[in-house]
């Protein structure tokens, strides 16, 4: 009996040793945190942004699907100037369309490649002036990178989502745009037009012939 008395105490300080062990072994678990995890944080850094970050090249289409994420960062932006610059002061609203016809035109052999897109960008206007061609029907406009903030939703411009660039940097000049005239379709066009003047003359007179 004296021994089975002496023996219980011991099984219950054993069983105690241990709770206690496991306590601390899950206490040190959950204060480093899970490995697996932690390791993709480490290979996925975009996904914490942070605006004292080196800067990074992004496409319109990335900004826009993920314009949360971006928010605040130093972006690179390359694409075509189009449109015309608009001076605001010392300051200049440009548009960089970074699409599949930003290198070339259609007419100069690019292959069709969905609709345009692009982004705003608030600019100096000094910096603005080095574009020599802007994008339109009868130019091919400069290639800019530019080098600045993205802002999903611009405070300083009521709410739009912009680039505030602070460099801008010519990477290929543009150049005039020559359009071939396409004879096959311009006939095509007159013959149509003339079998629409027939058709309508006929009608004219089957409604004389009513009356």
């Amino acid at each position: 009996m004296k021994m089975e008395r002496m023996i219980q105490p011991r099984k219950k300080l054993k069983i105690a040793l241990m709770l206690c062990l496991s306590l601390s072994l899950l206490g040190q678990i959950m204060a480093a945190g899970i490995p697996g995890q932690a390791t993709a944080e480490r290979k996925n850094p975009a996904d914490q942004p942070s605006s004292s970050s080196a800067p990074v090249e992004a496409s319109s289409t990335t900004l826009v699907e993920e314009a949360a994420k971006w928010n605040g960062r130093k972006i690179i932006f390359t694409g075509e100037a189009v449109g015309e610059g608009m001076v605001r002061g010392l300051k200049c609203w440009i548009h960089v369309n970074d699409d599949a016809y930003m290198w070339k035109n259609i007419e100069e052999g690019a292959k069709l490649g969905g609709y345009n897109s692009g982004h705003a960008i608030w600019v100096d206007a000094g910096l603005a002036r080095t574009i020599t061609y802007y994008g339109n029907y009868l130019h091919e406009g400069d290639i800019v990178k530019v080098m600045g903030t993205f802002n999903s939703v611009c405070r300083d411009h009521g709410g739009d989502m912009d680039i505030h660039a602070d460099t801008l940097e010519i990477v290929r000049i543009g150049h005039h745009v020559g359009h071939v005239i396409n004879y096959k379709r311009a006939v095509l066009a007159v013959i149509m037009l003339g079998l629409a003047g027939i058709l309508f003359w006929v009608r004219s007179i089957a409604r004389r012939h009513r009356t």
